[in-house]
């Protein structure tokens, strides 16, 4: 009976240690260090249209869409009930990301379902003032026209107001991965278009993050740009997102991060850790708790989910560069004998904190990543910080840090008063706000 027993725990064991392995396997290849690309032939880029403001009908049977049922292709605008899906995935293309045809590119149409308040580009009338599917609209430059007017416009399409921001689809080179176990494209190569002053805009988010703004964030580009330049960071790693900074080569882009503080400085350290020459210009859309280094920068202490995706593109375009400093913190520890273990070497881009307000961000960093932390908020995450902040000052487990810490500045020892706290701070003039 016991030789039974041992055997079926060994055999218990050995089988968790095995799927431990597989499924470790499979999340190393759901995260590999290069660009994926969604495979537009397939289907379009489906959400729920619960959250618009706006009347929607179906692409297909031109039936008026509900709230709770209805669905819009992100990146081209298309729209369908439930039903249509399949209909419309087969008869109405989506927005394209990669073309062979090195020629000027055709407006990609759209009827109905256009913006709010869009005016005829040609008679500069309002538009979809009917209801049902009415006039047209392109996905790439977003030029909106009459049916009357539609054969007024030139057919060839030059990507809108911001076209230097755009990879166009011609740009783009991929392999085409059917024989692995994620079928998608592979990007291989960038060829810079012939347009003056090209920047293009790599847009980075997590769909995991925050109340799903993060989701949100990377739906409203999709519709701007060329699908494949917004990068989803719950599928790659920083590392893979800068392969977008090594393909343009001598082209300089910029890099719009939406997330908070620990989101812009992993991408910062990728940044330095590749070795990127030329360097990428960093923007911020700050979705994390307390966006520090987005209000620095002069991008807010919080993003407006109101705010229009175009006006993000405008301040972008307008913004002024600034350097920002990285300071590198080496950590020596001591063993209670004396003994000395390996170092820790980490980088600063805002301020350094040793003591009380770094035991709060301890104490929240824990339980965010515990198991038990089912549900994200920013306002879940401030109440947090809020309750380990009066923790700190009902225990006062840094008391007394004086005694606890040496501080030298140019090789002078300073002597410290009572303290609980020192915060290094990097100051980045005229941009405080």
């Amino acid at each position: 009976m016991l030789e039974d027993g041992v055997t079926t725990t060994l055999l218990c064991t050995f089988f968790i240690i095995f799927f431990v392995l597989i499924l470790n396997f499979f999340q190393y290849l759901a995260r590999e260090s290069y660009i994926h690309i969604r495979d537009v032939t397939k289907e379009h880029n489906w959400k729920s249209i619960k959250k618009e403001n706006k009347a929607y009908y179906c692409s297909i049977c031109e039936s008026l869409l509900l709230n709770i049922s209805g669905l819009i292709c992100d990146s081209c605008g298309v729209c369908a009930d439930p039903t249509c899906v399949k209909i419309a995935d087969k008869q109405l293309k989506c927005k394209i990301i990669t073309t062979n045809i090195n020629e000027p590119m055709n407006h990609h149409w759209i009827k109905g379902n256009l913006p709010l308040n869009v005016i005829c580009d040609i008679c500069n009338e309002d538009c979809d003032m009917e209801p049902g599917l009415t006039d047209w609209w392109c996905c790439w430059c977003h030029r909106c026209v009459h049916d009357d007017c539609k054969s007024k416009l030139s057919k060839i399409c030059d990507f809108g107001k911001f076209k230097l921001m755009i990879i166009p689809p011609s740009s783009l080179e991929v392999i085409n991965l059917r024989n692995t176990v994620r079928r998608r494209l592979r990007l291989c190569k960038v060829i810079p278009p012939n347009w003056p002053q090209w920047n293009p805009l790599i847009v980075v988010a997590n769909k995991k993050s925050g109340n799903n703004d993060g989701a949100e964030i990377l739906s409203l580009f999709r519709r701007l740009l060329n699908p494949a330049q917004v990068v989803d960071l719950s599928e790659c790693d920083a590392v893979a997102i800068l392969e977008w900074c090594r393909l343009l080569g001598k082209v300089t882009c910029t890099l719009l991060v939406a997330g908070g503080d620990g989101t812009i400085a992993s991408l910062l350290n990728a940044i330095h850790k590749v070795g990127l020459k030329p360097i990428p210009s960093v923007a911020i859309i700050p979705l994390g708790t307390g966006n520090d280094l987005s209000r620095v920068l002069g991008w807010g202490k919080e993003h407006d989910l109101n705010k229009e995706p175009e006006d993000i593109l405008q301040e972008i375009q307008i913004a002024e560069k600034v350097e920002l400093d990285r300071w590198t913190v080496i950590i020596k520890p001591y063993g209670g004998l004396g003994l000395r273990s390996s170092r820790q070497i980490f980088y600063m881009y805002n301020y350094l904190s040793v003591g009380v307000d770094a035991q709060v961000t301890l104490n929240f960093h824990r339980t965010r990543k515990s198991r038990f932390y089912f549900y994200s908020s920013r306002l879940l995450n401030k109440l947090l910080y809020l309750c380990f902040g009066m923790q700190q000052v009902v225990e006062r487990e840094c008391k007394d840090l004086n005694k606890n810490i040496e501080l030298y500045l140019d090789d002078k020892k300073i002597n410290l008063p009572s303290i609980e706290s020192i915060v290094i701070l990097t100051f980045i003039m005229g941009c405080w706000c």
